[in-house]
């Protein structure tokens, strides 16, 4: 064999082998007995080097690694993702590697491995892995996903990067306990916290400035949490007014009070805020006992078991009903709702009274959500006199008769 074969010979063999491991710069760390390392790879390398939870639907759960994927969050990420191309963000992956190998990676060369450890010239470093031994995700799988389907959309997403956490693999077991440390402690923002920091979102924008425009909820919506039942001074959470004002702007809209959809384009935020904003306040002028919590009359915590007004599922469905007078009754929508929310068979909205049974209350709880606002609704409708649709009709026919005269209703 001649010089020149044994040289290209050679070079063939180092560009095998070059094609089987990965070079990165990485972040170098110890965590729980083991090193890991952080590394970044663009959007179009990440489907290329790590894979996904394994698809196979029949295949038990004690022999994944991950929990199984929901296609459809993949469609929702990649919708964000394109809809925010210029700031969407994203947590880092994390994933396991060497499980066809061990738990080393091929090389780590530190930029200088005479600094002290973990000193930055130690910590910072060359990383080799070996791209026959995949990358496997533990945690961000729906973000893999997502990815996939974003590139595919808008192939300039392609060069954007994201952080990814490595662990060594050590067996199944270990993977899975990796994913149940990484979720235990995990806990989903409340739905007030959502609107609260969600500013992309214009009804979130609208709800915000309403809240801190309408009299009675200055101080005394909570912002955060989930439920306000123990609260000395708040009336509502951020969510369960979001949940009533949602459906008043479609009404204002669908009524014709409004004269442009709400949209971001449309830039009619101002025009909507005013318009709800005075919207509440004369909801709140229905309600005696708003007026004086805010006064200092009353004192919310001792009085808020007492009425149905304050309960988050009884606001929302006024607020189903008040967008509907709005989409019904055009200018008039007002003269509906005083007449439905005042109406003497209400009982000034006390729990105790027996009408509520069936409709809002069933003994001394107040019924779920969902069957609230659907029945409430309906017999807000019959109050103000508006029509009623086949399945409301379907549904108060159900309540008991004694029930049905104290409310007026007819089957």
């Amino acid at each position: 064999m001649t010089t020149n074969d044994n040289t290209m010979q050679a070079l063939r063999k180092f560009a095998e082998k070059a094609k089987k491991i990965m070079k990165v710069p990485a972040l170098k760390g110890h965590l729980g007995g083991v090193d890991f390392f952080i590394i970044t790879l663009t959007l179009a390398e990440v489907p290329r080097y790590i894979v996904g939870t394994d698809p196979n639907p029949d295949l038990s759960p004690t022999l994944r690694e991950n929990r199984r994927a929901n296609p459809a969050r993949f469609a929702q990420i990649a919708d964000y993702v394109v809809r925010n191309q210029n700031d969407y963000r994203f947590s880092a992956i994390t994933c396991t590697y060497g499980k066809n190998g061990d738990n080393e990676p091929t090389d780590w060369e530190p930029f200088n491995p005479d600094a002290p450890v973990g000193s930055t010239g130690w910590t910072l470093g060359i990383l080799t892995l070996n791209q026959e031994d995949p990358l496997i995700i533990v945690d961000g799988q729906h973000r893999l996903g997502g990815i996939e389907k974003a590139i595919e959309l808008e192939p300039e997403l392609r060069n954007d990067s994201i952080a990814v956490v490595l662990f060594p693999y050590i067996d199944l077991r270990a993977n899975q306990q990796l994913f149940s440390d990484l979720n235990r402690t995990q806990k989903p923002p409340t739905k007030s916290l959502n609107i609260l920091f969600d500013y992309r979102d214009v009804t979130n924008r609208v709800v915000q400035q309403v809240v801190e425009r309408v009299s009675v909820f200055k101080g005394r919506v909570n912002l955060e949490l989930a439920s306000v039942a123990k609260s000395p001074t708040e009336m509502f959470t951020l969510a369960g007014v979001y949940q009533a004002t949602k459906p008043m702007i479609k009404g204002a809209h669908k009524g014709k009070l409004v004269q442009e959809e709400l949209a971001k384009e449309n830039n009619n935020e101002d025009e909507y805020e005013s318009f709800l904003t005075d919207a509440w306040e004369f909801i709140a002028e229905q309600f005696p006992e708003w007026g004086k919590v805010e006064s200092g009359e009353m004192n919310i915590a001792q009085h808020r078991h007492e009425y149905l007004h304050w309960n988050s599922g009884v606001i929302s469905s006024i607020g189903e009903f008040v967008g509907f007078a709005m989409r019904e009754c055009g200018t008039d929508w007002k003269d509906a709702v005083k007449t439905s929310l005042t109406h003497p068979d209400n009982g000034n909205w006390r729990r105790d009274m027996d009408q509520w049974q069936g409709i809002v209350t069933a003994g001394k709880q107040v019924l779920p959500r969902s069957a609230v606002r659907f029945q409430l609704v309906a017999y807000l409708k019959v109050k103000a006199g508006l029509e009623l649709t086949e399945g409301e009709k379907e549904v108060l026919a159900t309540l008991d008769p004694d029930i049905q005269q104290k409310i007026g209703f007819q089957p």
